[in-house]
């Protein structure tokens, strides 16, 4: 993210940029520690800002587990809002802008330095939040995790590569079939690809549920890191090594990533088609599949 030296009103209490540059910075690092660092404080300053806004907003902001710090599904939202805040308030100087989900936005922002692309900015958020933004002309690439997104708004994008999903299980568990799955229960994230797991159990009549949905990847594997009778699925190019994996479902919940040039830019379209066609073998080492399996 770009440094905007903004402030925003959350709840009636207002917080200035240092506080949104945390949070970016956890979202994208990940770890406390790694975040402090970027921000070139320490790590006590920088627990202490997550601490005192908790308290004013009476509210979790990180969600900590083995897999590292993630933002709650309440800072995401605020951080999003900020973003989006952020674009309105401040002019457009040549930055390319992308706003799409995280499987997407995580793709493009891996082949910009491919394509040697450094003047790129990313927002992740929902599809919708998204598609609102370019209509409003804020976004020069649409990032699509799933091509049913696409479809529904009638778009038709440039297809980047290919993604399954993967179970996450816990320790000493083996799945072999679609039938291991019989009876267990699920967290879903909204508007992931996960219908594609939800249809395939449904026509291959195995008994699930769905005991509850989140925003975000990271939530759902906080809570299946928490609850051993509790299950997800992620996209196999997230690269998550704190639970046992398991393909079972590769070839039922193959999909599309994908991308649209929304402003019919010179530059975005050989970026996208750079992408799409001489990046390939970048596309299997970041997780994804060639889009001719």
């Amino acid at each position: 993210m770009k440094d905007m030296k903004l402030s925003m009103y959350i709840k009636d209490v207002l917080f200035d940029y240092k506080f949104f540059e945390t949070l970016d910075a956890i979202n994208k690092t990940h770890s406390q520690r790694a975040a402090a660092k970027s921000l070139g404080i320490s790590h006590s300053v920088l627990n202490r800002r997550i601490i005192n806004a908790e308290a004013k907003l009476n509210e979790s902001l990180v969600c900590v587990s083995r897999g590292g710090s993630y933002l709650s599904d309440f800072a995401f939202n605020v951080l999003d809002e900020y973003e989006t805040y952020s674009l309105r308030l401040n002019d457009f100087d040549g930055d390319i802008t992308v706003a799409g989900g995280p499987i997407s936005c995580e793709f493009l922002k891996a082949l910009a330095i491919g394509y040697n692309l450094d003047n790129i900015r990313v927002i992740e958020t929902d599809i919708d939040t998204a598609y609102d933004l370019a209509n409003r002309g804020m976004v020069d690439i649409l990032g699509f995790d799933d091509p049913v997104q696409a479809y529904i708004y009638d778009i038709e994008p440039v297809a980047l590569g290919r993604d399954f999903l993967s179970l996450v299980a816990h320790e000493n568990e083996s799945f072999t079939s679609i039938y291991d799955l019989d009876g267990l229960s699920f967290i879903e994230v909204e508007n992931s690809a996960q219908r594609l797991v939800w249809n395939s159990l449904v026509d291959y009549d195995v008994n699930f549920d769905i005991v509850g949905s989140v925003h975000s990847f990271h939530e759902a594997l906080k809570i299946t890191e928490g609850d051993e009778n509790i299950y997800t699925f992620i996209n196999n190019s997230m690269s998550y090594r704190s639970q046992p994996t398991f393909d079972i479902l590769k070839q039922h919940t193959s999909h599309i990533i994908s991308a649209l040039n929304v402003k019919n830019d010179s530059l975005v379209e050989s970026f996208l088609n750079f992408a799409s066609h001489n990046a390939q073998n970048t596309t299997v080492d970041f997780g994804f599949k060639h889009l001719l399996e």
